[in-house]
């Protein structure tokens, strides 16, 4: 498994708390898409074969 080093963490205003912060490879688990669900709706984000990422509804 390759390591790679995560990017510095987003600069935010001083009222919001830091973004967090994970890798595709880390969420999907080894799988090419993953589902997610906000507010109620569905949402799944794909890893395409020229390795892009496309959150659709």
């Amino acid at each position: 498994m390759t390591r790679t080093t995560l990017p510095p963490p987003l600069q935010s205003p001083a009222h919001r708390t830091p973004a967090a912060q994970v890798s595709f490879a880390q969420l999907s688990r080894g799988h090419r898409e993953v589902y997610i669900e906000h507010a109620g709706q569905w949402y799944r984000l794909s890893l395409t074969a020229q390795n892009k990422l496309i959150l659709t509804k």
